[in-house]
């Protein structure tokens, strides 16, 4: 099983912990568990976004996942 398909509230605060930093944004961001994985959707100020939070590793990654806007 993937991390991202784990839906537990440690999941949730590393999902969390990881989208903030990515975007280097505290406020305006909240995550969800749906459709078998996790979803963060983000306030940039002008717009509301949502991303799919992704396993991965290597350059680029923030604490093992990546966001990938849809």
């Amino acid at each position: 099983m993937l991390k991202t398909e784990r839906n537990t509230k440690n999941m949730e605060a590393k999902v969390l912990t990881a989208a903030r930093k990515h975007f280097k944004q505290r406020k305006g961001i909240t995550a969800n568990f749906e459709h078998g994985q996790w979803w963060i959707n983000r306030d940039n100020g002008e717009d509301f976004e949502n991303y799919s939070v992704v396993d991965t590793e290597g350059p680029g990654t923030t604490n093992g996942f990546d966001f990938e806007q849809v």
